[in-house]
């Protein structure tokens, strides 16, 4: 609660300035809500009190009673109480992903038809399409860490550079995913604005926990991991679990489908969002809107029969 008083503010402040005519125009309709004001000035309190009849109690269902609930709730609506901050409505536009892909020679692994390595090209082409017009960027790994493309909108050529890789074209065989990702953290913090990591492997060498921990300690871009196996079994044997728990990764083990890459891709939204919840690119949320139903069943009881009758009979009128 502390918290939430300490953010809370108004977004349009100057809408408050609309109190001081709605306080004047609720005390004259207070003034008509009294059916003696004609009367107190002309005869004694003492005699007042004597000659009325006191009726049944009035309903406070009146017209005058409920425009002076309705104003200063309206007003306050118009000033746009906030407390909390919101993603900007064009992060989705500006998140970027990069999708690192190792190359080695156990991704040419046949036990994924066509082989490991065609079907992640065949992942990354259903994460394109997933997401038109998002910026992706490349790197390729094994012995060594590549930049195969920096971050495009051009999925096509991404798709392109993807489908050309295999073994031969890597210098050194081996497992450096922590220089990998190191390598797409530096494109995304290129672009100014928070993205995600998303590795194609099928295996992650034990020597590389360490560095995974590290890299996650320090507060990296969020990864996720997508088994390129088949099977639990295989992806715990080839390090991917404890590999996936050192960079408190997510894991998804590779489908014959798309099911796979679509949560791998709500994943990215997600965390991508809640990033930049904490960036300038936020914006603070305009909570008055929550106040417009309230506003709107309101007003629905103008549409009651006899209620414009009953605002011409004020009490001043019939005084």
């Amino acid at each position: 609660m502390s918290e939430l008083l300490g953010h809370f503010h108004f977004l349009r402040p100057l809408w408050l300035l609309a109190l001081v005519p709605a306080a004047l125009i609720g005390w004259l309709l207070w003034r008509q809500l009294d059916p003696l004001r004609g009367y107190r000035t002309n005869i004694a309190p003492h005699l007042l009190a004597h000659l009325v009849i006191k009726a049944g109690k009035t309903s406070l269902l009146r017209p005058e009673v409920v425009l002076l609930c309705v104003l200063p709730l309206s007003i306050l609506a118009l000033a746009g109480p906030s407390w909390r901050q919101e993603p900007s409505p064009f992060a989705e536009d500006q998140a970027a992903a990069v999708m690192v892909l190792k190359i080695a020679p156990s991704m040419q692994a046949s036990d994924l038809q066509p082989s490991r390595l065609e079907r992640a090209q065949h992942k990354l082409h259903d994460w394109l399409a997933l997401r038109p017009g998002a910026r992706v960027g490349l790197i390729a790994y094994s012995g060594s860490a590549h930049l195969v493309m920096p971050l495009t909108r051009d999925s096509r050529i991404v798709e392109q550079m993807a489908q050309a890789l295999d073994p031969s074209v890597m210098p050194v065989q081996g497992d450096v995913l922590a220089d990998a990702l190191k390598l797409a953290q530096q494109q995304l913090e290129r672009t100014g604005v928070p993205g995600s990591i998303v590795v194609m492997t099928d295996s992650i060498a034990a020597s590389q926990l360490s560095a995974l921990a590290g890299y996650r300690q320090a507060g990296g871009p969020p990864v996720q991991v997508l088994a390129m196996v088949g099977s639990r079994q295989a992806a715990a044997a080839n390090g991917l679990d404890t590999g996936a728990r050192s960079l408190d990764a997510s894991l998804e083990l590779v489908t014959v489908d798309d099911s796979d890459v679509r949560r791998l891709a709500a994943r990215a939204t997600t965390n991508v969002a809640v990033a930049k919840a904490d960036t300038p690119e936020a914006r603070w949320r305009d909570e008055g809107y929550a106040l417009v139903p309230l506003l709107v069943l309101v007003a629905l009881l103008w549409a009651r029969r006899g209620w414009s009758i009953r605002w011409q009979q004020s009490p001043e009128g019939n005084s």
